[in-house]
């Protein structure tokens, strides 16, 4: 026969009830650690801080297609990582961009996760 042993929070319980001091062990003198680093800790864990192609593009967005066309236009996704997706609402913008478009591939490449970029559509707000 195996003795079964009570966890300390039924221990605890029943000194409370006893009123007898409660069973403090290792872990309650151990000091809590700041949030920053326990936050830190569970996205590197989660692989959050991973850099990806479509993060590299939206953290550079405006030196890639320009200052002007920053808000005119806007990355959608990466299709089968070689074609990008960019959406503009307006005709003119995407001819303008068609026209730039060798421009914005050559600025693309100069971001190492976006290399293997070869190809953009521009597609319109349906």
């Amino acid at each position: 026969m195996t003795k079964k042993t009570f966890g300390r929070r039924i221990r605890n319980l029943v000194a409370a009830f006893r009123s007898l001091p409660p069973e403090e062990g290792i872990s309650c003198l151990k000091e809590a650690k700041p949030l920053s680093v326990s936050i830190g800790a569970l996205l590197k864990k989660l692989n959050t801080i991973k850099i990806t192609p479509q993060r590299a593009i939206q953290q550079n967005w405006s030196f890639i297609v320009g200052e002007t066309m920053v808000k005119r236009c806007y990355p959608v996704k990466i299709l089968n990582d070689d074609t990008l997706i960019i959406h503009s609402s307006d005709a003119i913008i995407r001819s303008e961009l068609q026209i730039q478009k060798l421009k914005i591939l050559e600025n693309l490449h100069q971001f190492p996760h976006c290399a293997k970029i070869s190809n953009i559509r521009f597609i319109a707000h349906r």
